[in-house]
């Protein structure tokens, strides 16, 4: 009932500001473990918003998301390849960048925390910290557009000038 009167509540300031940012959960109970292998492997679908889902895939210390469309197409983000190859681990909530297309309010865009750490002899050398990634969602696909510091002070703003200016992809445009 709470829930419910949040989104409404979300989707009523939304109309009037044309954008809204809603909030799903990486990790807990909105999250469904498909696959656990050998190693620390493991992949969990976490729900997102309007049909959309997210595939948390965590190997060797690193993670990396895939966005899946509410028609099932799965679009690779591909953190440990465009964001970092060291140590890193997904935050605790994934932000999504609703825009009003019609009656409807869809995602535009997912930010993603990082918490990255430096192991002494195993990967590439880091500073222990946090990145925040950002990933533009268009009707045929998804690609991380800006990774860099999650500072709080500056992290937010810099996102956003990067997702406004319609920043090409830092990897491939994924639509498959």
């Amino acid at each position: 009932m709470v829930r419910s009167m949040l989104v409404a509540l979300l989707l009523c300031s939304a109309s009037h500001a044309g954008a809204a940012s809603l909030y799903s959960d990486l990790y807990g109970s909105r999250c469904k473990t498909l696959d656990a292998g050998h190693g620390g492997t493991r992949t969990r679908r976490c729900d997102g918003v309007a049909g959309y889902r997210l595939l948390v895939h965590e190997a060797e210390a690193t993670t990396s998301v895939d966005v899946v469309s509410p028609r099932g197409e799965v679009w690779p983000l591909d953190y440990w390849d465009v964001v970092t190859p060291g140590l890193a681990r997904v935050g605790r909530k994934a932000e999504w960048r609703m825009q009003r297309r019609g009656a409807q309010l869809v995602p535009t865009a997912l930010l993603v925390r990082l918490d990255t750490a430096s192991a002494p002899g195993s990967g590439p050398r880091m500073a222990s910290g946090a990145i925040l990634t950002a990933a533009r969602i268009a009707p045929d696909g998804a690609c991380v557009v800006y990774s860099g510091s999650a500072t709080p002070a500056t992290a937010s703003a810099a996102a956003n000038r990067a997702l406004e200016k319609r920043r090409n992809c830092l990897g491939v445009l994924r639509a498959d």
